[in-house]
């Protein structure tokens, strides 16, 4: 079995992962975000005006169907991204029409009439503090397609196209390139000696793929480098889509990363007379990036990140003892160091380095200390487990 200890690619990449999967949203907000979906299923299902007999299907868009959520930094909220699909020709209903009747069906309930914000293309319920929820009304297009739809644009007063489910099954297809990520390979393994291995991680930890994994960390470090200038930062939407259209199947998170900034970096140069243009790959014609025609500096800063984020991630090739406070930079002091505290604790018991195999027994309170004060494995009173793990040159 590969000590991962002894290989520092695969150590770093656990690392990765265990950052990316400590950034995913909490079981909290994630019932509390289900609670209120459901609810809202609830109160469309029951309509007895416009949506009344009805055929509708309600799902989610965004970062939840694609496997790259990021919870936000504190203070902040995160969005949860509704469709409500018609299931009716659009050329039944004005675009105003569906707009309202959503506006009008939620303000008319006594649990929201204080909560809906109108946008442009949706409606927000904002749910202080915490989260909100964007609800896209939308038709159908032709009957016999289940995935293209007709939303309505106040601004513009007119139908505009999306296609949610199509650009989900995208991004799910690009990201399942990589046929052996370094990181499931391992823990493959690990499955195949499960008499020996205790406390494997969930599926989703070494399941998801590098493209997911990268999205979520360079999403993050977004939200760090732009957290005192909000209005400059990168849309989610932007960053997951030049993810996509760069990804080439690499199999860890580390060279993904790598990989799809270098490629930017490249692209950027390329077209320095003008800009890069990020569309949607669905829909070619809609260009997400069409705001940076408008505010430059959008995209000035969005080059600025980039760049930042790929000349960090270049120090993260040197040894742990060298890097650690890149991560720190990069995902957070303690989100870095709890990721090593919780790999030593989960797989330093089989690592053939006797201090990392002692830390791993010290972390997870596997120790004893017995009358004359000795510290062992199997005889005395059993110690506290040790939470203040954060060694760097672990």
């Amino acid at each position: 079995m590969i000590d991962i200890f002894s290989n520092f690619a695969l150590q770093r990449e656990d690392i990765l992962a265990r950052i990316a999967e400590s950034l995913q949203l909490d079981a909290t907000r994630w019932q509390r975000m289900e609670s209120a979906y459901k609810a809202l299923t609830t109160i469309i299902n029951e309509d007895d005006g416009f949506f009344k007999g009805m055929e509708i299907d309600i799902y989610a868009q965004g970062s939840v169907p694609i496997g790259t959520t990021v919870k936000p930094l504190q203070g902040d909220e995160f969005d949860l991204d509704i469709v409500l699909h018609i299931k009716k020709g659009y050329s039944h209903f004005t675009p105003m029409q569906i707009y309202n009747a959503l506006v009008q069906k939620l303000e008319s309930d006594g649990r929201y009439r204080h909560m809906v914000q109108k946008k442009n293309r949706c409606v927000r319920l904002k749910y202080a503090g915490d989260f909100h929820m964007d609800i896209l009304p939308g038709c159908m297009v032709v009957i016999t397609d289940d995935k293209n739809i007709m939303v309505p644009d106040r601004e513009l007063r007119g139908w505009t196209i999306s296609n949610p489910k199509g650009y989900a099954e995208w991004f799910l297809n690009i990201a399942n390139l990589s046929k052996a990520p370094e990181l499931e390979s391992y823990y493959r393994r690990l499955f195949e000696l499960k008499a020996e291995v205790q406390e494997l991680p969930e599926d989703d930890f070494f399941l998801k793929k590098p493209l997911q994994r990268g999205a979520q960390l360079i999403k993050r470090y977004r939200d760090i480098y732009f957290e005192k200038m909000p209005q400059y930062a990168t849309s989610s939407i932007i960053l997951t889509t030049i993810a996509g259209h760069f990804y080439k199947g690499e199999n860890s998170i580390f060279e993904t990363i790598d990989a799809i900034l270098l490629r930017i970096q490249q692209e950027s140069l390329q077209q320095r007379l003008s800009r890069l243009k990020i569309t949607n790959p669905i829909n070619p014609e809609e260009d997400f990036s069409e705001k940076w025609d408008e505010e430059p500096k959008l995209y000035q800063h969005f080059l600025a990140f980039t760049k930042d984020l790929y000349e960090k991630w270049q120090l993260l090739k040197k040894d742990f003892s060298q890097s650690a406070t890149t991560y720190e930079t990069l995902f957070g002091d303690s989100v870095y160091k709890g990721a090593i505290r919780q790999q030593v604790e989960k797989l330093g018991k089989k690592s053939f380095n006797p201090l990392i195999n002692a830390g791993s027994l010290i972390i997870g309170g596997d120790l004893r200390t017995d009358r004359k004060g000795n510290i062992n494995e199997n005889i005395g009173e059993k110690n506290k487990r040790h939470r203040d793990f954060g060694d760097h040159n672990a």
